[in-house]
């Protein structure tokens, strides 16, 4: 399960670009200010200044929530390259003092020695931290009239080291102020937009997915406010009072801490909730956004998390801590017993636990990138498969009480240590330690293992509004699929949905990896928010029925579409049947998907032997900018087996819910299956859209509990790949991609049918995949268009 807010506050430390100018060529010193805004609400200063002679200065003061960053910096050039510099920047736990001079760096620490840290001064410009000014010189290299992505090299100043940056130049703009030419920069996962004015200073800085700017004197002009356009919204015209930590005492005697935000002045107020295992203060930066509009926000640390007390059994007790919190804010003096929940990941989680406990002063929840509602779809299960690399990456990010950011996009510290056995010892070969919930999750193998993990069945209860956020590469994407459908199921009226082309990071980039998605993949979503708690929370007629039920984007054709339901009530259900011309291995293997069941044919072989275990380092890298979803290679490697459709002779567009049936037969006790969807062009260049589906075969009978398989028996495997929307071009092919493992990912099978926890024997799998009239594999999916 990977972390939305946090990760939002690591990127905040490398947001001011800077690079060299050349500073020796103006005629006269300049003074910058700047104001700083995070969701439209006053963080921040940043001032700059220079003088002809070379000489910069510059100081940035940033206040996001409870954390606070003075970062300053103090240097000369001459002829555009850096001769000296003395960088400050201090912040909680996290004091940092370099100093260039002479040719060498090094990091002044708290005892005044001084560390030498290489320099490379073979650079386009330098970087650095908060201070937008000193990029002109590199924005000057863009050439404009090519209008597309130019690559530079750079030195991050505050990081003692290179980074590659993509500035790509967009619009020229006019304003009452001046003119200006817009360049989109890209730093890894992070895309900044600069404006530039004609005689070369910056004087704005956006960085959407943050929602933070920087803008100078005179400048506000560029930007427009979103809730201009919607007066009929809750508008931040209010001041925010000072937070205070309060704690509460759950029915058995755990004490849960939580900030709580007011508005300025006496009053009830509409409560916004919060609950994460992240640490509450990185929460608290998004606070004045709903307190300067008339609402409460409290933000607090689940059990045994931060400063609250109590043992942390991730997920189990959310669902009675959730229910004792919400009652007890309904009856403080600020809160006039209206509540509503919105967060990301597990914090979409904890709303649905809540939600399954029907306290009546609940009204409304915007779970975002939430995974299932149990532990056996996602994680630590996913379909019956453990989900050994993303369980261990977890592991590591929440196995001490207080979450260490640093950890987030970090690389595991022994990869190698995933070839472990038995699972139980993986954890020490990998990170170095145990994972006190670890173990636990090996034990419980099955639903009837996880008391206060299982919710759906608990939904009965649950009536109110909510608006389902998640992107088709979000890795808990099947949460949100999952808990759509079982609202649909109980005819629920109130559900909204939005899938993006996003990753769990959801709404914070166009691209992933090597695909842009183009400008329109990041959309509004703070005016949806304020509509929706104004609608729920406030009881105000704002519009919101006016709001499609449905948002989807569809890769492909990259543009959004608006349905009244999921799956689209126009779309129609379409079935192609596996075949094989051949072995069924890669392109060329004579794999089909027919239109009608085959005849008869021989079976496909596909085997897997565990003791094969390579560790690709790429993929364990946590970083979307080093995503593909090229799979051209892959197709080739041995165990896959790829059915494809015919070339198609319209462009079609096609969405969820999927299904692979696969008739099948194995000489083992156990195997699993894996498919994904893939679009194939004319040349046989291959790209997967969406997730894969996956299941481990003893669970074809229940999620409940694995039961071993008997060797060579016929099975039938329901396998559904995630939910996504993609349009394949005439011409292309449609087509399914099987194979046996997803490892480091996730777990190997081993073959054998033992309990995960202990086992070490390994066996070859051979398993058959059956297409014929009596066993018609085949796939099934929707079809929104064809043209």
């Amino acid at each position: 399960m990977r972390l939305f807010t946090k990760a939002r506050s690591i990127h905040l430390l490398a947001l001011g670009l800077a690079a060299s100018a050349a500073f020796g060529q103006r005629q006269v010193p300049r003074a910058i200010h700047m104001n700083i805004s995070f969701n439209g609400n006053k963080v921040g200063t940043a001032d700059f200044a220079d003088t002809p002679d070379g000489k910069f200065s510059g100081k940035t003061l940033l206040a996001l929530g409870p954390t606070k960053i003075e970062s300053e910096i103090k240097g000369e050039m001459k002829a555009g390259k850096l001769v000296t510099y003395d960088w400050t920047q201090n912040r909680p736990g996290a004091n940092v003092k370099l100093h260039f001079a002479n040719g060498k760096l090094g990091a002044i620490g708290p005892d005044g020695k001084t560390k030498d840290l290489p320099f490379d001064g073979a650079v386009d410009g330098y970087v650095g931290n908060l201070i937008p000014q000193l990029s002109e010189t590199i924005l000057k290299r863009v050439v404009v009239s090519k209008k597309i992505a130019q690559t530079f090299k750079a030195y991050m100043i505050d990081a003692g080291a290179g980074v590659s940056l993509q500035i790509t130049p967009l619009l020229t703009k006019t304003t009452t102020a001046g003119k200006v030419q817009q360049y989109q920069i890209r730093l890894g996962i992070l895309t900044l937009d600069y404006y530039m004015t004609e005689d070369g200073r910056v004087v704005a800085v956006d960085v959407p997915s943050q929602k933070l700017r920087f803008i100078e004197d005179g400048w506000s002009a560029l930007f427009i406010d979103p809730f201009e356009k919607y007066p009929e919204l809750s508008q931040g015209k209010l001041k925010s009072a000072e937070p205070r930590i309060e704690k509460l005492t759950t029915r058995d005697g755990v004490q849960l801490a939580q900030t709580i935000y007011l508005p300025e002045g006496a009053g009830k107020f509409p409560t916004i909730f919060e609950r994460t295992p992240y640490g509450r203060s990185a929460e608290g930066i998004l606070a004045a956004f709903y307190t300067t509009r008339g609402y409460a926000y409290v933000v607090q640390d689940c059990r045994g998390r931060g400063d609250s007390t109590g043992s942390f059994d991730p997920f189990v007790t959310e669902a009675n801590d959730g229910y004792d919190s919400i009652n007890w804010i309904a009856k403080q003096p600020w809160c006039d017993g209206n509540v509503g929940m919105i967060g990301a990941s597990y914090g979409g989680f904890v709303q649905w636990a809540a939600a399954s406990q029907a306290p009546a002063a609940l009204k409304c929840i915007v779970p975002q990138v939430s995974p299932p509602l149990d532990a056996m779809t996602n994680l630590p299960y996913d379909h019956g498969i453990f989900f050994l690399w993303g369980d261990i990456w977890w592991g590591n990010i929440v196995h001490t009480k207080d979450l260490d950011p640093s950890k987030i996009f970090a690389t595991l510290p022994n990869p190698e240590g995933f070839k472990t056995l038995p699972l139980a010892k993986t954890p020490k070969s990998v990170l170095g330690f145990e994972v006190p919930f670890y173990e636990k999750w090996l034990d419980r193998t099955g639903l009837k293992d996880w008391q206060g993990w299982n919710f759906y069945r608990d939904l009965d209860r649950v009536t109110i509004p909510a608006l389902h956020i998640s992107g088709w590469w979000d890795g808990d994407e099947i949460g949100t699929n999952l808990n759509w459908e079982a609202m649909r199921a109980r005819k629920r009226q109130n559900q909204w949905l939005i899938y993006g082309p996003w990753s769990h990071l959801f709404n914070t980039d166009t691209k992933l990896g090597d695909t842009d998605f183009g400008p329109s993949a990041i959309i509004d979503l703070d005016t949806l928010y304020i509509r929706w708690f104004d609608t729920w929370l406030k009881h105000m007629d704002v519009g919101m029925a006016n709001i499609p039920h449905v948002q989807a984007f569809v890769t492909g054709a990259n543009k959004w579409v608006s349905f009244s339901d999921w799956p689209a009530p126009t779309s129609t259900t379409r079935s192609l049947y596996f075949g094989s011309e051949g072995s069924g291995h890669g392109l060329k293997g004579g794999g089909q998907l027919l239109p009608k069941i085959a005849g008869k044919q021989s079976v496909t072989q596909i085997t897997y032997d565990p003791k094969v275990a390579v560790i690709p380092q790429a993929i364990l890298k946590v970083d979307p900018s080093k995503a593909s979803m090229d799979v051209t290679k892959g197709l080739e490697a041995p165990g896959s087996l790829v059915f494809k459709s015919d070339v198609l002779k319209k462009t079609m567009a096609i969405s969820g819910p999927y299904e692979v049936q696969l008739h099948f037969r194995t000489s083992a006790r156990d195997t699993d299956f894996y498919a994904a969807l893939i679009d194939i062009d004319e040349k046989g260049h291959s790209r997967a859209f969406g997730t894969t589906g996956k299941i481990r075969a003893s669970y074809i009978g229940g999620l409940d509990r694995p039961r071993p398989l008997t060797p060579n028996r016929d099975y039938v495997a329901k396998i559904k790949p995630w939910d996504s929307a993609h349009e394949l071009k005439a011409g292309h092919r449609l087509g399914v991609l099987i194979i046996c493992t997803g490892f480091p990912m996730f777990a190997r099978n081993l073959g054998t049918g033992e309990p995960i926890k202990n086992a070490t024997r390994m066996i070859v799998q051979k398993n058959q995949v059956l297409h014929d009239a009596k066993h018609p594999s085949k796939l099934t999916f929707q079809v929104l268009w064809e043209k």
